[in-house]
């Protein structure tokens, strides 16, 4: 299916470049039977010039939904070459928390341009939106929502939805509020003036207290005569604006719901967090985690929409850190360098030793800050983890033991005590692998207990640390086995 759409578009784009040229009003005609995901990466092949010519050309709410799938870098590159009315009119016809985004991230000449021209009640809503972080609840709601009285007839709350349905992100729930049009027209027995009850109760100034939500299912299954009020679920899933994002995906994952009503601390329905926003979250919080447990500053942004010195700045920084602590490896080599000369081989085996700890550090890190991502260990459960670890460390480095000792038996040439230094290398590889994944499992719920993240202890820095653990491991072990040949060279 990619290699299909990756073909179309390869194909129309030249055509869509000569008929920017000569005849830009007949793209509405080419583009509206189009995916906007199609298009979006039509456009993205342009130029920002041709870009914006494109989709000034298109009614707005062709444009709208193509911009939306944008990189904000090219929506900023391409609305700034629009005039702020074309600007303002595909603004007006993005969800509500995609436009405030886009706006707070302008600068402000074009920023203060395109507000003007929009109309006041959007650029209100732009303004309410934008005192919330980005990366909170608050910040990812959209206000677009169906929001209805409690008194309207599961007749007249269809008669709503359909009236709203194409100017909200979701019709599958319905938010129930207090105090939105109890003023409502009567009803006659025909119901004749169903839609006019239903329009009237889409208008309001907000925001009001949630009081309930129903379901379209909800709606389905009522009699049509029933109300809001009574097939509505009054134990509402809310959340707080200043929440993290990364915890409104739990949330939405936890119960499985496809939106969540954000409510201020009067339980007043502020806006709704859509499923979709939250998968742009956990692909953005995943590459961000993947990037740290890399030894990486995360960086925003594609791989090639990335500068290349931002991609050297965000991998130096980590590098000279990694690169400072793996002095102390040379630090604690240099502690026993008298016992090489006393015993040359036990050379041979560093690699072998302490990279079986920073592999297994590395797994155990991997493995627990994944854990603490999703939920599954909480703070009280550090001592549990930390004996788990130690009891799996602990049977990894019996088995790596045991290929060691069988390795270092069979080394050729045949070495003087070779049974003792077979001895070394298998204890000292339990040993390290057991510190290992003690260390890999522990620091990170250290650093959550301190309030950082703890994908900031990448593995490559555990490996580090653990190697430098790993070497003093070693040669403690091995003065022990063979103190009487591991005399310091004078």
């Amino acid at each position: 299916m990619v290699a299909r759409v990756m073909r179309f578009a390869t194909l129309i784009g030249p055509e869509l470049k000569d008929l920017l040229r000569e005849n830009p009003a007949a793209l509405s005609e080419v583009l509206e039977e189009l995916h906007p995901e199609d298009i979006a990466e039509i456009v993205d092949d342009l130029s920002e010039e041709e870009a914006a010519t494109l989709l000034a050309h298109v009614p707005a709410e062709i444009a709208a939904p193509v911009f939306e799938r944008m990189s904000r870098e090219r929506q900023e590159e391409i609305i700034t070459r629009m005039s702020p009315e074309v600007a303002a009119d595909i603004v007006e016809s993005m969800s509500s928390d995609d436009r405030a985004d886009l706006v707070q991230d302008l600068d402000d000449e074009p920023r203060e341009k395109i507000m003007a021209a929009l109309e006041p009640e959007e650029a209100r809503d732009i303004r309410a939106l934008s005192e919330f972080a980005e990366n909170t609840a608050g910040g990812l709601m959209t206000t677009d929502f169906i929001g209805l009285s409690k008194d309207l007839t599961i007749r007249e709350t269809i008669e709503a939805v359909r009236a709203r349905a194409d100017s909200v992100e979701t019709v599958y729930y319905i938010y129930v509020l207090h105090g939105v049009d109890d003023e409502l027209p009567a009803s006659t027995p025909e119901h004749a003036n169903e839609s006019a009850r239903a329009a009237h109760a889409l208008h309001h100034d907000g925001p009001y207290k949630l009081l309930g939500v129903a379901s379209l299912r909800d709606l389905l299954l009522a009699e049509s005569t029933q109300t809001l009020g009574d097939v509505m679920t009054e134990n509402v899933i809310t959340l707080a604006p200043d929440l993290h994002q990364e915890e409104v995906a739990k949330t939405l994952a936890k119960y499985d719901l496809s939106a969540v009503p954000v409510t201020d601390k009067f339980g007043r329905l502020l806006g709704v967090v859509t499923f979709d926003d939250v998968m742009d979250v956990l692909v953005a919080e995943q590459t961000e985690d993947v990037q740290k447990l890399a030894g990486i500053e995360p960086v925003e942004g594609g791989y090639f929409a990335t500068g290349f010195w931002r991609f050297i700045s965000a991998r130096a920084r980590w590098l000279i850190a990694l690169f400072i602590g793996e002095f102390f490896t040379g630090t604690a080599l240099a502690r026993y360098e008298g016992s090489f000369h006393a015993v040359a081989t036990l050379v041979m085996f560093i690699p072998l030793v302490i990279s079986s700890g920073g592999n297994s550090g590395s797994q155990s890190a991997t493995i627990v800050i994944r854990a603490m991502a999703v939920g599954d260990i909480k703070d009280k459960d550090t001592v549990r983890v930390v004996r788990r670890e130690l009891g799996q460390g602990m049977i990894l480095g019996l088995i790596l033991g045991s290929i060691g000792f069988v390795r270092t038996m069979l080394w050729r040439p045949v070495v003087a005590h070779q049974f003792r230094l077979s001895c070394v290398v298998s204890l000292t590889l339990v040993a390290v692998v057991t510190l290992g994944c003690a260390v890999g499992a522990l620091f990170p719920m250290l650093l959550k207990r301190m309030r950082f993240d703890p994908a900031v202890s990448s593995t490559p820095f555990i490996a580090s640390l653990v190697d430098v653990l790993g070497i003093i491991t070693y040669f403690s072990i091995a003065k022990f086995f063979l103190a009487s040949v591991m005399t310091p060279a004078h």
